[in-house]
Order: structure tokens, then sequence, then C-alpha cells
């Protein structure tokens, strides 16, 4: 069964980013060979030629994609949102079941497209799928629920924004009332003001992208650049909004193994339990980044090896 679904990853500037993201293409490839469309946003002004660098093997399934914040605001918060906000009605317009938004330091280990069509299936009204993170006002270090907080209230004064410098919100006109009303519905719908799933791996499904495409909620995805709300939240947020859930899918065997920082466990564990999609493999442990995509990397080609017949190396001698 080809499960037929679209991928966003957002490029950050530096030769770096483009190496990570060449490495997670080909871990798409491995293990989702032929049904997916790649969607590559670059937060770079000027541009890149991204297709050529990251996905030339796959550059007439790959969309290149510029971020409209134009090196506005933060590139690591409202940023993030701009780009995934850009992408989804172009996403929109294919016949998939869902697109997975990834970043370049995350990496697939394993086949997920069936399993996550068929938990969407079988649940229609849950909208996104992936290690679910609930952040209430007391995580004062991670929470979004403050600033959430402060974006219901029709006037207030913010001392700084990711824009820069203080700001008067007046939410009874303009983006701040647009935000304020999206914030309001999906807090009306059973929404909890810090609740999203892991930014670093989460599937949306096809009918909530499109739920939020008529609701005209990318209309403009520059409009929260001057919150410090990143993609996660936000696509949480317009979900809700739209009347569509958020549900963890990180059981052991479940697809999802996504941490801010880290991994959830060793590469090893995270293999061997049957995960698909995990964050972060800049580090974990002892174990630095170059050593966790040696191994993958090394579990690919065995991968490869056994689809195609041929004898490998034992799994043990690939580790680093």
């Amino acid at each position: 069964m080809s499960v037929p679904f679209a991928v966003v990853m957002l490029i950050g500037p530096g030769a770096k980013e483009v190496e990570r993201a060449r490495d997670v293409v080909e871990s798409l490839i491995t293990y989702e060979a032929e049904n997916f469309t790649l969607f590559l946003v670059d937060d770079v002004p000027s541009g890149r030629p991204l297709v050529e660098e990251i996905s030339p093997q796959i550059k007439q399934r790959t969309v290149y994609l510029k971020n409209p914040r134009n090196g506005k605001g933060s590139g690591w918060c409202a940023g993030t949102t701009a780009g995934f906000l850009t992408a989804l009605p172009r996403v929109s317009e294919l016949p998939i079941e869902f697109v997975l938004k990834i970043d370049t330091d995350s990496l697939i280990i394993g086949e997920f497209s069936e399993k996550v069509a068929a938990r969407f299936q079988k649940l229609p009204n849950i909208g996104i799928l992936g290690a679910y993170q609930y952040s209430p006002a007391r995580m004062k270090d991670r929470s979004s629920s403050p600033a959430l907080e402060k974006l219901l209230r029709q006037v207030t004064i913010w001392r700084r924004t990711p824009l820069g410098g203080p700001a008067l919100q007046l939410a009874l006109f303009g983006k701040y009332r647009r935000i304020r009303e999206i914030i309001r519905k999906a807090i009306l719908n059973g929404y909890r003001l810090g609740e999203h799933c892991s930014g670093g791996g989460l599937a949306v499904s096809a009918s909530c992208v499109r739920a939020m495409r008529d609701a005209g909620l990318f209309e403009d995805p520059t409009m929260w650049l001057r919150t410090p709300l990143g993609e996660d939240t936000v696509v949480a947020l317009c979900a809700a909004s739209a009347e569509f859930g958020i549900q963890s899918f990180e059981g052991k065997g479940d697809p999802f193994a996504v941490k801010h920082v880290g991994l959830p466990d060793t590469p090893e564990r995270l293999a061997e339990a049957g995960y698909s999609v995990i964050h972060s493999v800049k580090d974990h442990g002892n174990q630095r980044e170059e050593a966790i995509r040696t191994y993958f990397q090394q579990r690919r080609l065995n991968f490869s090896s056994d689809t195609r017949g041929i004898p490998t190396t034992p799994q043990s001698a690939a580790r680093p």
C-alpha cells in the first residue's frame, strides 16, 4: 500500500543546514521512497539553489519556497510559523493523506506513512499527531501560555517583540484582532493554552490542512511575526480553531520519538523500539551528532541491502 503524503522542511542559513537537510532527504528516500512530495522553505532572503543541493535525486517532486518573513522577526520562533504556513496552501492542493513537518536535525529511521494515515482515518476528528506537549504557564522557561494569555487581551503593551522594540496591542482591529479570534475559537473548541505536538516532527492530516485553508488561516503567514510563538504552537491553535484535535502518537512502535533537545533515548533503543521519526540528532548524552548520523547512515545501508536481498554486515558492526 502506497500512502501519498507531503513533507515540509524549513532550511536555515549556513552550509551545515544544507548538509543536515541532505541527510534527512536520504533517510526519507530510504524508508518512504516514492510516495512523498518535498517542500523546502528557504530562510535566506537572497535565495539558494536548495533543490540541487539537497534533493537533486527527487527534484521533480521537490517544491522550493522562500520564507516570506524576509529576515524579519525571529527565525527560531514565529519565523518558522511564517515558513510553515507559506507551504501549507500548496500542500492543500495535493492528493495526499497528511503532511509531515520535520527539522533539519530530525531523521527518518523507519517506515511511517501507513501508520500515520491509518490513525488519521480511524480518528477523523484528530488533526495533528506527534509527541504531545502541554506547557502550562507555570513552566515559565518553555511555556507559550503566558504569551497566549497576553494575546487574549484587547489592550496591552509588549515591552519587546521579535520584530524589535515595544508594541501596543490593540485587538479591536487588524492582526492582533485576528490572532485573538483564532485563540478564542480554539479555546471554545477545547484547546488548552500551551498544548501542541513538538515541531521537530509532527503530522497534520490533509482534511485538517484544507479546513484551515478554507477558514482563511493561511492568508497572512507573517501575521504571527510579532509574537514569540513557534510553528508547532500556531498550527495547534489553527487546527483547534478549525475543530480538529491534537493527539500523542509516540508510544513504543509508534512513529514519533521527538524531544526539544537531544533524543528521547539512545539511537540503538529507538531503532529497536520501532520508531520512525526522531529529533534531535544533534546530541544524546556523550554521543555527538556526527556519530549519531553515522550510526543511522549505516543502518540505512543495511536496510537497503535487505530490501534488495543482498547480505548485510551485522548491525553491531555499524555502531560508532
